[in-house]
């Protein structure tokens, strides 16, 4: 992280206290349904149920008075849970059409959440910000939501170092970028053997089409995915400098992929994810991932999905 200066040890220090250590989970079954050794970073037992809470805990710390957020989902969650967890207020913009299991998750927190038509959420989360005088904490282009990301991917690092493999591929989705960024970052800082690959929706290819045009595009999807947490139109600024600068690999998926590996997730590994957390493991089961690579490291980012 010190290639980005505005974050210490301290900051990732804080992160690792409030969080829970990731499981990295495997299964025989899986591995012999896809023929390599599979590691399943399962994010979907972290607080709030997703990666979020990582960089949420730390902007929500780092927010003076309360703190204003808008996302789809995990993000708001996230947030609502890091501001109970450190007695602050949060005001919280979701979209109409965002799954009802996570509009109540959101309202679980004790937060105030405010559902609005999904092309105002940044509108009406600016101007509310600016009313209240808080903090409008971003799901992917502060840097404190990279921070987070980064002490899970210093986790994998800490668990490829650990299996002594030395052929490796870590794979991660990608909505607005900050999970792959801060990973990719971490895995590079520490000198691990292992390729990065980087996930996205079929429909919804913003880095993609980015990394053709060589800066952040905002995109016109070109129809609709099951990942309602990686719908955004744009990845960030920072995410897309780091992610160049860490020459990952970059590849898509369709829906029909996403469904199968998690329903794979919870029959082998009794891994309840929702399709954006199934979405690294729909690549593998494409075979877009290597084979190359021994081992694979996927990460299930989240799993705030109804039970049934």
């Amino acid at each position: 992280m010190a290639t980005h200066g505005d974050l210490s040890l301290h900051d990732l220090e804080f992160i690792g206290s409030q969080a829970l250590r990731t499981p990295m989970r495997s299964s025989a079954e899986l591995n012999a349904q896809i023929g390599r050794t599979v590691h399943i970073a399962d994010e979907t037992m972290q607080l709030s149920g997703s990666f979020k809470f990582r960089g949420a805990i730390l902007g929500v710390r780092n927010s003076k008075h309360g703190v204003v957020a808008a996302g789809a989902g995990n993000f708001p969650i996230a947030v609502g849970l890091a501001a109970k967890t450190l007695a602050k207020s949060a005001h919280l913009f979701m979209p109409s059409d965002a799954p009802l299991f996570k509009l109540e998750q959101a309202r679980r927190t004790g937060a105030n959440v405010e559902v609005v038509d999904r092309s105002a959420l940044i509108e009406r989360a600016n101007m509310e910000a600016r009313k209240l005088g808080w903090r409008n904490l971003h799901a992917f282009e502060d840097i404190e939501m990279i921070a987070g990301s980064y002490t899970l991917g210093s986790e994998i690092a800490v668990a490829i170092e650990e299996s002594g493999s030395n052929s490796n591929a870590v794979v991660v989705a990608c909505g607005g970028g900050g999970l792959a960024a801060g990973v990719a970052l971490a895995l590079h800082s520490s000198h691990v053997s292992a390729e990065v690959y980087v996930v996205e929706p079929e429909t919804h290819q913003r880095y993609a089409l980015s990394r053709a045009r060589r800066a952040p595009i905002t995109i016109d999807p070109t129809g609709d995915t099951c990942c309602d947490a990686l719908r955004s139109r744009k990845i960030g600024a920072r995410a897309f400098d780091i992610l160049e600068q860490s020459n990952v690999r970059l590849c898509a998926v369709n829906d029909g992929l996403v469904w199968e590996a998690a329903a794979l997730l919870h029959r082998v590994c009794d891994i309840r994810v929702e399709p954006s957390g199934a979405i690294a493991l729909g690549a593998v089961l494409g075979g877009i991932v290597g084979r190359e690579h021994a081992r694979v490291w996927v990460i299930a980012c989240g799993g705030n999905v109804m039970p049934e």
